[in-house]
This record gives C-alpha cells, structure tokens and sequence, in this order.
C-alpha cells in the first residue's frame, strides 16, 4: 500500500470532516495519458457496494484498475479510522476521485465531535 494522508476538521457545530487519500502505482506499460477522474460523487456509504451500482463491470480495462484502486482506498480509510476511532459511528462518503497518482475521499462522521475529539484532533 502506498503513503497515505489522513486529515480532519470538526466545525463549530461538532460536525466531523476528513479527506483521505494514498498513493496508488502507476499501470505498467502506460505513459501519462491514463484516465483521471472517476469516482462515486454521491452521498453514499462508506462501506459496502459503490453508490454508481458499477459493481463488475469493465470498460476497457482500465475499469478493474480502478476498483483495486478504491478497494484499496476503503480498507486503508477503514484501518485509519479504527486506529484513530476519528468516525466511531461510521461515515457519509462525500465524494471520491482520482487523480495522477493518488486516490481522494472526502467524508463525514455519522457522530458528532465531543469534547475529547475537539482536544485529540484540533483544526489546522
């Protein structure tokens, strides 16, 4: 797995962000005119089937580099977040992307910041 970056943010209202992203390989045999973009977008869940329904399918290869890439993605943010308990009741995925060597997910715990949260993860 590549180097990853974990940061967070609770607003005043006790709502709990992060963004999360690792490293991802680039694709052997390929130059830089590989596909960007991708990703889910909506308001999904964290875990589970992707919210686009795009379970198995494949366009033209590139698809299943993309999968492994977001699996990853997942498992590092679940580890992350067991090691930190930053989300003890889950999260709202936000948004995902990608861009030339890293995948992007930015999120939202389901609980709200108490005051041991706002002292273990400070604002920037």
């Amino acid at each position: 797995m590549g180097e990853t970056f974990f940061e967070t943010k609770i607003n005043p209202d006790g709502t709990k962000l992060f963004a999360f992203s690792i490293s991802t390989p680039k694709p052997e045999g390929r130059g830089a005119g590989g596909r960007k973009g991708g990703g889910g977008g909506g308001r999904g869940e964290g875990r589970g089937p992707r919210p686009d329904g795009e379970e198995g399918q494949s366009r033209g290869g590139s698809n299943n580099r993309q999968e492994q890439q977001m699996d990853m993605l997942y498992n590092a943010l679940d580890e992350k977040l067991a090691e930190t308990r930053y989300c003890r009741d889950g999260y709202i995925e936000i948004d995902t992307h990608e861009t030339e060597d890293r995948v992007h997910i930015l999120g939202e715990c389901n609980d709200a910041a108490n005051e041991l949260d706002r002292l273990d993860f400070p604002n920037p």
